[in-house]
Formats: C-alpha cells, structure tokens, sequence
C-alpha cells in the first residue's frame, strides 16, 4: 500500500486524527504561505503526540542556519526541501544525518533535468504554480514521470491528489507515499474529517505493485 502524508498541520485536533486514522507522515510548514505553522505550536502537537515519530518539517528556500535551529528545537529528523534548494545545500543535510525530501515542482520535462545532481532520502514532486509554492490542489501530467522507475521507490506523489483521483494516481505511478493538502481541507489549514479519513483508507486499500523493499523511515 502506498504511505500517506498529511501536510500543512496546523492544529492539534487535526494532527491527532490523522494519525489515528493510519497517517505515515505529518508535515508541519515552517515557510510563508496560508497553512504555516510557528514552531511554538508544532512543539505543542509533537508533545501531545509524544508517540508519533514522523513529523516532517517543511521549508521553502530559507537559510541553513533558519532550518537547523527550527529542526534541533522540536527534534525534527526528516526535512522537506520545497524551493529551490541546490544538492550541495541538501547534501549539508544529509551530511548533518538528517532524511531530506527533495521537492521538484512538475511543469514539463525539463522539470527533473536536475534530478540525477540529488542525493537525497526521497524525492516529492507537486504540481507548477506560478501563484504558489504548494497546495494549490493542481495535478500535474503523471506520464512525465513514467519512464522513471527508479524514482518511485522513494517518490513522494503530490500535487491536487483527493479521494476522486487518488486511485487512479496510485495505480499509474505507484509511489512509495502520496502527499496531501488541499485534497483533505475544509479551508486551508483545516482539515476536513471525512475527506481525510477516505483518502487514508483509499491509499491503504492498494497493495504495492513494487517488489523492492520500502524502507524509508517507517
């Protein structure tokens, strides 16, 4: 089955239910944007979820100084690199024993002609927005990444996934984890129950496809 993350957490009632109802991954976005979160409050949810281990942080082309302090503070150990970061920027990461997540915003091909230059714990590939960085609730074209296998053994699949596509989606790119936001909300950064309980039992409802062991950080 593929693993889920929910994304753009911003309130306790929310994370806990999520990870009651099966969530793999809980990011928390530490950069600009309608569903940002203070470190304060994180600290708050990650104490009251004391037993729950993934939380991701999110970033979004800040300084490495910015990231460290935020991610030592609350104990963070997997990090999502949503700009325009370089390899060698993420390699400090990797280098600092940190599991980072690449993400590669999807236009077109020419996309992922940087992609080989990263090595990293996983990749996240969202869809392109010219207005937003993420959680825009756009898909992308999935046959832009089909002639990549290799990726998807540590692929994180986002971009305008919800209950109605998200079958269809696992099917075709088979990923290690898919990544929602928009898909599961009342409004941006309030999640809506119903929505995200479907799309969890959806994405657990699909054996792997993929006969090479999935490890990441589980």
């Amino acid at each position: 089955m593929a693993k889920v993350k929910i994304c753009g957490n911003t309130n306790l009632e929310d994370a806990r239910y999520a990870a009651e109802r099966g969530a793999d991954y809980l990011g928390f976005i530490f950069a600009e944007g309608k569903r940002k979160i203070s470190p304060q409050t994180a600290k708050t949810i990650m104490e009251a979820l004391k037993d729950y281990k993934n939380f991701v942080g999110v970033f979004f082309n800040q300084p490495k100084k910015e990231v460290l302090q935020i991610a030592n503070s609350l104990g963070l150990k997997i990090l999502q690199f949503h700009g325009e970061e370089t390899a060698l920027y993420c390699n400090y990461f990797m280098d600092a024993r940190f599991e980072v997540i690449k993400t590669f915003r999807i236009k077109d091909a020419m996309s992922l002609k940087r992609i080989d230059e990263y090595n990293v714990t996983a990749f996240l590939f969202d869809a392109f927005s010219k207005e937003e960085a993420g959680g825009t609730g756009k898909t992308f074209d999935w046959g832009i990444i089909a002639d990549r296998p290799f990726v998807h053994d540590r692929l994180f699949l986002a971009g305008g996934l919800n209950i109605r596509n998200l079958s269809s989606a696992i099917e075709k790119i088979n990923p290690y984890a898919v990544d929602v936001a928009s898909g599961v909300e009342k409004e941006p950064g309030k999640k809506d129950p119903r929505l995200l309980e479907q799309f969890i039992q959806i994405a657990q409802s699909h054996k792997s496809q993929n006969a090479k062991a999935r490890s990441f950080h589980s």
